[in-house]
């Protein structure tokens, strides 16, 4: 499923395409990705939604798309439109449709960008321009990357005997980190993945404040310029320290690397350089 890294690099990419731009048409042979919020389901489209769209959007000049967390919205007219990629999500340029695309936003200049879901979680969902900053960020904590917390944030956020990776992906506490990069940045600070949140020391919170940013920021470096990103779980290569290597010595240590599922998610560790006690 996409995190923080795919979803910046999306919104890039639609900055790119059409940030500026009047759109020219909405094009969409199955409307059921025109949803009336952000869900994963196909029957909570907008009856008619296609018609919709095409009078809200058509004739709009883009605006700057905008990322909190793993949500984008995109600011067209006096409108926005709010994206959720859902598990299978991308949103490429092609001259026509392609497999699986859902919907089409076709721009001055000729270029079209198709949001393509062979499972049909993602959607877009229309609102009013006034309301996305505040629907973007309905529930969130602040952005693990526009915003991190600092050490005494994530300590005080970080409370009862919840494994601490578990925690982590609760987005109320911090807003964009996913299984894979909850794992890396863990790593990264030398924490297991299974103390207690309350077990976090003044040191340990410093030393992963520090460690979630700077995993994000390599992932978008190592993806940065990709638009065509296969995840790992689909079978692409596997750049991370820890993530999907169980007993591959550790890249620090030389420690076989541990597996475990913590809150139904896999979940890798190095038992040497993040000792649990």
């Amino acid at each position: 499923m996409p995190e923080l890294p795919e979803v910046e690099m999306c919104r890039r990419f639609l900055a790119q395409w059409g940030a500026g731009k009047r759109i020219e048409d909405v094009i969409a042979d199955d409307d059921s990705a025109i949803r009336t919020h952000l869900s994963t389901k196909p029957s909570d489209a907008v009856p008619g939604g296609l018609n919709k769209l095409q009078d809200a959007l058509v004739g709009q000049v883009a605006g700057e798309p905008i990322r909190l967390g793993k949500r984008l919205g995109w600011p067209i007219g006096t409108h926005g439109l709010m994206l959720h990629l859902g598990m299978t999500g991308r949103w490429r340029t092609a001259t026509q449709a392609p497999r699986w695309g859902r919907l089409g936003l076709h721009f001055e200049g000729g270029q079209t960008a198709w949001f393509i879901d062979p499972r049909r979680f993602g959607c877009v969902a229309l609102v009013e321009g006034s309301q996305m900053l505040e629907l973007l960020g309905a529930g969130l904590g602040p952005d693990a990357l526009i915003e991190p917390p600092t050490g005494g944030q994530l300590a005080a956020a970080l409370r009862g005997k919840r494994a601490l990776k578990v925690a982590l992906l609760d987005q109320r506490i911090v807003a964009g980190l996913g299984n894979i990069h909850a794992v890396e940045a863990l790593w990264r600070a030398g924490i297991h993945p299974a103390i207690p949140c309350n077990a976090l020391t003044a040191a340990a919170a410093d030393a992963l404040a520090l460690a979630i940013p700077k995993q994000l920021n390599w992932a978008l470096q190592e993806q940065g310029g990709d638009e065509d990103l296969v995840y790992v779980t689909d079978g692409g290569d596997n750049p991370f320290a820890v993530y999907g290597k169980e007993k591959e010595p550790c890249s620090k240590c030389g420690t076989a690397i541990e597996k475990s599922v913590m809150g139904g998610r896999s979940t890798f560790w190095c038992p040497s350089c993040q000792p649990i006690s």
